[in-house]
């Protein structure tokens, strides 16, 4: 299967991802995003090489039009000064009449063909790129993910892949050309009059020079309202996820300011974009009325020394006329060749990140008891000081055990920390006696299920959300078992539609107790021996709540099972109960031992203190 490889991963492809941003300026900046740019490029040879040659067939008819019309002027003055009555007998000036007949609809035709080969060039190139950043997504370590957020994420796919697309399909097929109408046009004035052309010829370097000492300023000021479109996606993205907690909030000063400061910084930043663009765009459009202007004069003196007729006049004001619209559209197409090239530079860096991938010759995790060990674990982020420091706490089957303490005291980085979303700055984690650090992280994932804070819902039916996380086809067995075990299968019940039931993120229907049922069965479709839940009681009534408590206390005579959270639901009652505080872990509560279940009711739990 083909794989475009932008840069090598590891370690040095990381470091080479991360000074990427800054861009390659100067003269290569240019080529240097071509080339990078190309291995997605590659596979659609045919089309690009059809759009130039299509291109090229559409700037000679563009070229040879004027041409033409000095041709015909010239006869036609020349038959009026010899006094005949039919100026256009002769064959040849038919000829030019028909030609320049021909190339009205010829133009038409080529103009369409281009503009659908740029169409699917830069259609399917950035296809291309959006399936090779899902493919390096999907294989990111989680922490990346989570710091760079899904609003973030989101701008890879739309945004960036949008100003690519706008750079490869239009960007280069028109460029190029414009690169070949500017070429043959001064050729052209050069074999009609070099003297006059004499006064063209500055043009070029002039307008070079332009580009040459306002770009950065372009590059530097487009990169910059990127990064703020960033943050306020990103500011969107997670306020809009959680509307209904975070509305009050919303209108108070300080998130008001937030997002105004976020928005104006757009808006400024976009404003000095438009500036430079428009300086751009204005200093070629009076080196061009100079150049046009000095033509002029030249050709005064020209035409008095007999050296200029006037098809040829015609001819070389028409062919001079075609580069004043081509250097304005290079002045605003530069516009996006920049913000292309910033989105090139995003995309490397993500693509050149190191992926989660276990060394050869891992073993996986065999888990016989699920028996799960914290010695003596610490986390921290960066220079930050420990979120967790020295956590030593044990969770062995049929218990049920919580882990208590204020928002902020990483109950949750010590869930992600079982995972291997994240990796602990000293000590270790033991599953069964194996250091989970030292086995293949997938194997360690598939005996483990886990609910998150926030059960999310997939854009599909209820069966699909279930069953998303299965590493392989799901049997009717395993779905109808985990339906029951978690209480999903009430939820499927009083739905017409049943399993086929069509949900999404946002969309209304299901309750939030309905949520965690439903995320309840898809950690236990694999059956798991370990079973994580981060927060499960969050905005649940009492009864979903006993309803809750009920299930994991059932589920814990086979499964070793990890509780965390602010407010544990009041009817769940935890075996062992551990308090994090300033980042250590100390053992608050545990249970009176159960009566045997042969006979007495298993009571609902509830933490000896």
């Amino acid at each position: 299967m083909w794989q475009p490889t932008l840069l090598g991963g590891g370690t040095a492809a990381t470091a080479r991802g991360d000074s990427v941003m800054a861009g390659v300026t100067g003269r290569w900046a240019t080529l240097d995003t071509l080339r990078r740019l190309w291995p997605f490029v590659a596979p659609e040879r045919r089309r690009l090489v059809a759009a130039f040659l299509v291109t090229a067939a559409l700037t000679a008819v563009e070229i040879a039009t004027p041409v033409l019309v000095g041709f015909v002027v010239d006869g036609l003055l020349s038959g009026l000064a010899a006094g005949g009555e039919n100026v256009l007998a002769s064959s040849s000036e038919r000829a030019l009449l028909v030609a320049l007949f021909a190339a009205a609809p010829l133009r038409g035709f080529l103009l369409a063909r281009q503009r659908t080969l740029e169409g699917e060039l830069g259609q399917w190139v950035t296809a291309r790129i959006r399936k090779r950043i899902w493919v390096q997504v999907r294989r990111l370590p989680v922490a990346y993910t989570d710091r760079r957020g899904p609003g973030r994420l989101l701008l890879r796919f739309i945004g960036d892949a949008k100003a690519i697309q706008r750079m490869v399909g239009p960007g280069l097929v028109r460029l190029s050309q414009d690169l070949l109408v500017v070429t043959g046009v001064l050729v052209a004035l050069a074999l009609l009059n070099w003297r006059m052309s004499l006064a063209v010829l500055p043009l070029v370097p002039v307008q070079a020079l332009i580009f040459i000492r306002l770009n950065p300023r372009l590059r530097k000021e487009s990169r910059a309202r990127r990064r703020r479109r960033s943050r306020l996606s990103a500011y969107i993205a997670g306020r809009a996820s959680s509307l209904a907690i975070a509305r009050p909030a919303l209108g108070k000063p300080a998130e008001m300011d937030r997002f105004n400061s976020a928005n104006r910084g757009i808006a400024s930043r976009g404003t000095r974009v438009a500036e430079t663009s428009g300086t751009i765009l204005g200093l070629s459009a009076a080196a061009v009325a100079l150049s046009a202007a000095l033509v002029l004069v030249v050709a005064i003196g020209e035409a008095q020394e007999g050296r200029l007729s006037a098809g040829t006049f015609v001819t070389y004001y028409a062919l001079l006329g075609l580069l004043a619209p081509i250097f304005q559209r290079v002045a605003l197409a530069n516009r996006s060749f920049q913000e292309g090239q910033i989105s090139v530079d995003r995309i490397t860096q993500t693509l050149a990140q190191a992926p989660e991938v276990a060394p050869e010759g891992v073993p996986d995790l065999v888990v016989e008891w699920g028996t799960l060990v914290f010695e003596g674990v610490s986390f921290r982020f960066a220079e930050e000081a420990p979120v967790l420091a020295g956590v030593d706490l044990v969770a062995r089957r049929g218990e049920i055990v919580a882990i208590t303490g204020a928002n902020g005291s990483g109950k949750s980085t010590l869930l992600d920390l079982v995972l291997r979303f994240k990796e602990p700055s000293a000590g270790r984690i033991l599953v069964d006696g194996q250091d989970i650090a030292a086995v293949h992280p997938e194997s360690l994932r598939a005996q483990v299920g886990f609910v998150p804070q926030r059960p999310p819902l997939f854009d599909g039916t209820l069966v699909e959300n279930v069953t998303i996380s299965a590493a392989g086809e799901a049997s009717a067995a395993d779905l109808e078992r985990a339906a029951r075990q978690s209480g999903a299968d009430e939820v499927v019940a009083r739905l017409a539609e049943g399993w086929e039931t069509k949900v999404a993120e946002g969309r209304r229907g299901l309750s939030q107790g309905e949520r965690v049922r439903l995320a309840l069965a898809r950690a236990l479709l694999a059956d798991p021996p370990i079973l994580l839940l981060d927060e499960p009681a969050a905005a649940l009534d009492a009864a979903a709540e006993q309803a809750l408590a009920e299930r994991l206390r059932e589920l814990a005579r086979t499964k070793t099972i990890v509780v965390a959270g602010d407010r544990l639901p009041g009817s769940l009652v935890a075996d062992r109960t551990y308090r994090l505080e300033g980042g250590r872990a100390t053992e608050v509560g545990t249970a009176e031992p159960e009566p045997e279940r042969s006979g007495a009711a298993v009571p609902v739990l509830a933490t000896k203190a």
